[in-house]
């Protein structure tokens, strides 16, 4: 039986009132407990540390310690070391590990302190932005883009350009708006980045180059040495602006329409990803819409999913326009069934989208398989067919391109989200 979370609200609505009044105040019943000093520094990708100076008329037997990140709804509960008394010290080390925080994460955290008296004080939040202090960020702005870079002004500048420029693309051709800020960090140098990247394995982070990742709703990663970083930036600013757009509690959008758009956005479709799809074309192995709405499991199919997102993406904004498509993504941000989605704005479902796809290319209708045996194209997808709901979420802050060097790897670490080349 699934516990009902009755006091999530009112965890939620205290933190929401604690970050409203005076920052330092402190309050409650306690009015003998006073906060002498409280702070936090941290080492980057290492640890934060807190710690808290206090005193009462009555032994301090209780410290705990309440913080969250972002605009996470997520409050963490900790328990620092200290010696009850009058006047204490405590002390509460978050350890961290490469990518565990992301540059300009806003930390929130404040305190809650007991004595002996039964009184019972709360701290206002404090709060810090954590950054990748081991460089000067010099920062590059325009409208609701942020560029932060230590090097290559140029670069930096030229990027910030190619961003707006996306921005307008997404707007005029797909219909999603950005509507708050967002921010981009080039790194410049695999090895400068590594710290601010989530750690998959040791094999797996000396084989691949991280180009971009996006992680958090509003921050994107770059590796700012790489010659198709335009493309890059191109790809991973959708999947913010779109993820943005479509935000919502109940679903993610389905793979192909996330990807595809992503895909669209950078512009001319690769050559792989061509001859990927100029093969399956010719072979009729194309992969089935509804294979399409999660990962592919298969790796010699990583190219094609996502050069058929593209084309599907490319099919229903050529043949319906852009305003059936900016309709289809208000359906997803109410949070609605992908079959719903589809049969509302533009009258059918999944297979007569596979359908008519099908014919734009120059094919048939799918050759459905004798019932319980598995369609030749699910299998190649490593994939049964999928029910018409939206794909389950990808790790969270998890979405980026890199390069990897055999397709083993590619398809075990493409459901998060990237792309690869071997090292140079």
């Amino acid at each position: 039986m699934k516990r009902s979370r009755w006091w999530f609200p009112l965890v939620l609505v205290l933190f929401i009132l604690l970050l409203a009044a005076p920052a330092g105040l402190v309050w409650g019943q306690g009015a003998g407990i006073q906060v002498l000093d409280s702070s936090a520094n941290y080492s980057f990708a290492k640890e934060v540390r807190f710690r808290l100076t206090a005193q009462s008329d009555a032994d301090i037997q209780s410290v705990i310690l309440f913080y969250r990140v972002g605009d996470s709804r997520v409050v963490t509960r900790a328990y620092p070391e200290f010696r009850p008394g009058r006047q204490v010290q405590a002390e509460w080390r978050w350890q961290l590990f490469p990518g565990s925080l992301y540059p300009g994460a806003l930390i929130a955290y404040y305190w809650q302190i007991s004595d002996a008296a039964g009184r019972q004080t709360h701290t206002t939040p404090y709060s810090f932005i954590y950054q990748d202090d081991r460089f000067d960020w010099q920062e590059y702005a325009r409208d609701l883009v942020h560029v932060y870079a230590y090097r290559d002004a140029r670069k930096a500048e030229g990027l910030l350009q190619q961003a707006l420029q996306v921005l307008e693309k997404l707007e005029q051709e797909i219909g999603v708006t950005l509507e708050q800020p967002i921010h981009i960090y080039v790194y410049a140098n695999r090895n400068d980045m590594r710290l601010a990247l989530p750690s998959r394995s040791e094999r797996y982070d000396e084989m691949t180059v991280t180009l971009g990742m996006v992680v958090a709703d509003d921050t994107l990663l770059l590796l700012g040495s790489e010659p198709d970083l335009e493309q890059t930036l191109a790809h991973e600013l959708s999947h913010i602006v779109v993820g943005l757009a479509t935000k919502n509690p109940f679903g993610d959008l389905p793979r192909w329409l996330d990807e595809g758009l992503a895909m669209y956005a950078e512009g001319e479709l690769p050559a792989r990803n061509r001859r990927a799809l100029e093969q399956a074309i010719q072979q009729d192995d194309l992969i089935s819409v509804r294979s399409l709405s999660g990962y592919s499991g298969d790796p010699a199919k990583v190219d094609l999913f996502y050069a058929e997102s593209y084309s599907l993406v490319k099919f229903l904004l050529d043949t319906y326009g852009r305003e059936k498509m900016v309709a289809l993504l208000q359906e997803f941000k109410q949070g609605a069934y992908q079959e719903d989605a589809l049969q509302k704005v533009y009258g059918f479902g999944l297979d007569e989208l596979d359908r008519q796809w099908r014919k734009s290319l120059g094919l048939g209708p799918r050759q459905l398989p004798a019932v319980g045996t598995p369609s030749p194209s699910a299998e190649a997808a490593g994939t049964p067919p999928a029910p018409s709901t939206p794909a389950p979420a990808p790790s969270p802050g998890v979405c980026g391109l890199s390069i990897l060097p055999g397709v083993g790897l590619l398809g075990i670490y493409l459901a998060a989200r990237r792309r690869a080349r071997t090292p140079s």
